[in-house]
């Protein structure tokens, strides 16, 4: 592949979330940003700003978060892959892939469709194995009726009631292209797919659906909690551990 000038290069990124404040560099915190920022410095001697597709919060998970930045040096994608891994150490963090790509690409600002998915465990006891990476709950959801609600958050809303009241969007309208619960035995996958996302809204529609599941709201509710534009009308936000970035298309 024939390299510019100035190399924009795209990470994949696959993450542990819970050691981290969350992807997004904080003065004398830790977080995914700052690791790779320092392995690339130590990679290559360059200091630089990486540009993540999405800011995920305090002790949520990727499998597929991407990052970009420019780089002088001349390196093939495998000694990338390789270098920053070596220097990332014993973080929970891996590189996946590195790409070299046009200098026009930005890794938020390029992204069509980003998906997150929440995983439950929905059974008596906890997980050893999963414990890390999902909810325990043990009275069972009803998924049924979990699955009517969940087709009921599809499409343009103002998304107020499902937004953290912190939450500095300006506009609160977004677009959620695509949504689907499936049940393996005891595992419970909520996923999501929209460009963006409000802040906490994910965990907060997860929230929503669970206290569907458990018949403490109905899912002929979701419209009115929608239009109520209320926060404190809909369910609680659920822990960050349950919530991983699985891909982003471009």
């Amino acid at each position: 592949m024939q390299l510019l000038k100035t190399n924009n290069i795209k990470l994949t990124i696959e993450y542990n979330g819970l050691p981290y404040s969350g992807w997004q560099s904080q003065k004398n915190e830790k977080t995914i940003q700052s690791e790779i920022e320092k392995a690339i410095f130590k990679f290559c001697g360059h200091q630089t700003v990486i540009q993540g597709a999405g800011r995920t919060d305090a002790g949520v998970h990727a499998l597929g978060q991407c990052a970009n930045f420019f780089i002088d040096k001349k390196y093939s994608e495998y000694q990338i892959v390789n270098g920053l891994n070596f220097h990332l150490g014993s973080e929970k963090i891996r590189i996946v892939s590195a790409q070299i790509v046009e200098e026009k690409f930005d890794s938020r600002f390029s992204a069509k469709i980003k998906t997150y998915r929440y995983q439950i465990v929905n059974r008596t006891s906890p997980s050893v194995l999963l414990s890390d990476f999902s909810l325990h709950i043990r009275p069972e959801l009803n998924i049924d009726i979990m699955q009517d609600a969940i087709m009921k958050l599809i499409g343009k809303y103002d998304f107020s009631s499902f937004r953290a009241r912190d939450c500095q969007a300006k506009n609160p309208i977004r677009t959620l292209e695509d949504a689907e619960i499936k049940r393996n035995n005891q595992i419970i996958h909520i996923s999501f797919s929209a460009k963006s996302f409000l802040y906490q809204q994910i965990r907060i529609m997860a929230g929503t659906l669970i206290e569907v599941g458990l018949n403490k709201i109905k899912p002929q509710d979701i419209p009115k909690i929608i239009d109520s534009r209320n926060r404190s009308l809909a369910g609680p936000t659920a822990p960050a551990r349950g919530l991983t970035l699985v891909k982003i298309e471009y």
